[in-house]
């Protein structure tokens, strides 16, 4: 069975007890200290020894260019995070004291952070669009038929484009041929225009120009639609389409039910039934924070996968399922603090993963970013312990 069959059985809740991690996301100094701590990589330009070395083929998972939603600038994958702004803003640096800097970023925004750290939250001190004409001129970096979106060999497997090394076999030909997992970072509806606004200025704005806010969520849903809508008519079907929004905190979301189905719900409808009409298996909402409130909402527009499952937002999986049942993919929800604190910890979140896989539909993960608190020694015993879980031999594998 293939890499790609597995993950759609899994997605069908037909392969209980089949260990598949849709990804390793670790911040780049958590990365850093596994390399003192004696992680076996030498390339640290790319996340391909990394996911060899973790995953193996047999979890690999690309995605697809164009990119809808957000990216990671940085190395493997990592902050600067930017929009599908195209071009994006040329960094301009306002003031420098030796300790700070101020300046204009990718996407637009003016923010304040320490020099040389790209990862950590900045002080936002503006935002690109303030009002209909910074949005009109903003929008048009935003355009889907931009001829840099879908480059001369989009559609064909290199190895430049690749998060694992590329076979041999693969080479050169259409994506469809792939024995892979791949999908594409394709949607934000109201994540990326709080994030062109501010969440303060956005929501002044819900009140004293809600046209303006409509138009936004229009934009998204037409670059949302019209990349996908290319990627389907070159004969290139796709395993997940991720939904980027983080329109959550700890505690609950940070809009309201009403405006989401108001506002939200007709146009992720738009979206979701194209996704569903290519055959899309799992369409994945990605918000940190506590989701409970919007999970529901998510369901009924038919959104039928979420990630992360912040642990310290309050959480669980095993509630999730029972609310949810076969209509709710999870991907996560192995608590990073767990991971941090050692064996006694991470067997409880064993415990835990041993109870989802064994229903099938869940894909353990980290519940965000894998912090630099966690040791080596501690993500190998919980991929080792992990790995055990499987009721496939051959796909059971053992970190060196």
């Amino acid at each position: 069975m293939t890499t790609r069959e597995r993950f759609k059985e899994i997605c069908k809740f037909e392969r209980p007890n089949d260990i598949f991690t849709f990804g390793l996301f670790c911040w780049n100094e958590t990365y850093d200290r596994w390399m003192k701590e004696g992680m076996p990589v030498k390339n640290m330009e790319n996340v391909k020894e990394i996911n060899m070395l973790f995953l193996g083929h047999e979890n690999q998972n690309e995605a697809i260019a164009p990119n809808g939603a957000i990216q990671g600038l940085g190395k493997n994958l990592n902050p600067p995070w930017a929009p599908p702004l195209i071009p994006l803003f040329d960094i301009e640096v306002l003031k420098d004291d030796g300790e700070h800097i101020e300046l204009i970023e990718k996407d637009g925004s003016h923010v304040r952070r320490r020099k040389g750290d790209f990862e950590s939250m900045p002080q936002y001190l503006g935002y690109p669009v303030t009002d209909r004409k910074s949005w009109e001129a903003y929008k048009k970096r935003l355009d889907p038929a931009s001829p840099e979106r879908f480059p001369e060999g989009w559609d064909i497997m290199t190895d430049d484009k690749m998060m694992w090394p590329l076979k041999p076999e693969h080479e050169g030909k259409s994506w469809e041929e792939r024995d892979f997992v791949m999908g594409m970072f394709a949607y934000s509806l109201c994540g990326m225009p709080r994030n062109y606004m501010g969440l303060e200025n956005f929501s002044f704005a819900v009140f004293e120009d809600i046209r303006l806010i409509e138009d936004m969520l229009d934009w998204q849903t037409h670059l949302a639609y019209e990349l996908l809508k290319k990627v389907f008519a070159a004969g290139i079907k796709l395993e997940w389409v991720w939904v980027w929004e983080d329109i959550c905190f700890n505690k609950g979301p940070l809009i309201t039910p009403k405006f989401f189905k108001e506002f939200m719900s007709p146009r992720y409808k738009k979206v979701i039934e194209l996704l569903h009409d290519n055959g899309v298996d799992a369409i994945i909402v990605d918000s940190d924070g506590n989701i409970d409130e919007l999970m529901p909402l998510w369901v009924d527009v038919g959104i039928n996968a979420t990630y992360p499952l912040e642990c310290a937002a309050g959480n669980d999986a095993r509630v999730l399922r029972k609310k949810f049942g076969k209509n709710l993919i999870m991907f996560g929800n192995i608590d990073k603090i767990a991971l941090a604190a050692g064996k006694t910890a991470i067997d409880d979140e064993i415990t835990k993963t041993k109870e989802l896989i064994a229903e099938s539909g869940f894909f353990p993960g980290c519940d965000h970013h894998v912090p630099p608190e966690v040791s080596y020694d501690n993500i190998k015993y919980f991929f080792n312990e992990s790995y055990k879980l499987s009721d496939y031999p051959e796909l059971k594998k053992k970190i060196i």
